[in-house]
C-alpha cells in the first residue's frame, strides 16, 4: 500500500506546488490590483497640489501687483495732500467774506465759522454766511468765491423771497443761506500702504 502511495507522490507534490503557485498568484494579483487603485487617488491627490500651488503662485503675484497700485495710489494722495494750504485763518477768510459782500453792497450779513472736521489727510472748515440783496447780487458773490485764488467750495447754497422789504429798483430783494467750506492739508496724515490679510475660511470659528 505504502508503495503504492509512493508511486503517485510526485503527481501529489506536482499538485500541491500548482496549489501553492496559484495561491501565490492570486494574492500578488490582489496585491497588484489594490495598488493599481490606489495610483489614480495619488494622481488626483498630485494634480491638486499642483493646481493649489499654481493658486498660491496667482495669489502672490496678485498681491505683489496689488502693492504697487497701493504704492502709487497713496503717492496721488501724498502729492494731491501737499497742493492743500498748510493753514486755514479765519480773520482772513471772515475778512474776505465781509469784504466781497461790502463791495456788492450786500445787507445784514452774518459770517459764522465752524469747527474743523479731520477728514483723513485734509481738515474741512465750513463757514455759514448770510446775508439780503439782489438775485444778480448773490450770483456775483458766489463767483467771487469760486474765482479766488484759495481752495474753498460752495457746499450748499439756500435762497428765499424776502417779501417784507423793499423792492431795490426794479429787483426783489432775496434771502440768501450759503455754506462754504474751507480746506487744509493734514502733516499727521500717511496713506495706508498695507494688503489687508486674507482670512481663512473656517477661521473665525477656530478663534
Amino acid at each position: 500500500m505504502f508503495a503504492k502511495l509512493m508511486k503517485y507522490l510526485p503527481l501529489f507534490l506536482i499538485l500541491y506546488s500548482a496549489y501553492e503557485l496559484n495561491n501565490l498568484y492570486t494574492e500578488h494579483a490582489e496585491l497588484v490590483e489594490s495598488k493599481q487603485g490606489t495610483i489614480p487617488v495619488i494622481q488626483n491627490r498630485i494634480n491638486k497640489l499642483k493646481r493649489d500651488r499654481k493658486e498660491v503662485d496667482t495669489y502672490m503675484a496678485d498681491i505683489e501687483s496689488a502693492k504697487k497700485r497701493i504704492e502709487l495710489v497713496a503717492q496721488e494722495v501724498e502729492a494731491l495732500q501737499k497742493k492743500l494750504p498748510s493753514n486755514i485763518s479765519d480773520p482772513e477768510n471772515l475778512a474776505m467774506f465781509q469784504g466781497f459782500t461790502d463791495s456788492l453792497n450786500i445787507r445784514d450779513v452774518s459770517i459764522v465759522p465752524g469747527q474743523e472736521e479731520n477728514l483723513g489727510f485734509y481738515f474741512k472748515k465750513r463757514y455759514e454766511l448770510k446775508g439780503r440783496g439782489t438775485f444778480l447780487q448773490i450770483l456775483i458773490l458766489m463767483e467771487k468765491i469760486a474765482e479766488n485764488e484759495r481752495l474753498l467750495n460752495i457746499k450748499s447754497i439756500k435762497m428765499f423771497k424776502d417779501s417784507g422789504t423793499e423792492v431795490r429798483g426794479r429787483f426783489q430783494l432775496i434771502k440768501a443761506e450759503m455754506s462754504i467750506e474751507a480746506y487744509r492739508y493734514n502733516p499727521d496724515h500717511k496713506e495706508q500702504r498695507d494688503v489687508e490679510p486674507v482670512k481663512v475660511e473656517g477661521e473665525e470659528e477656530q478663534a
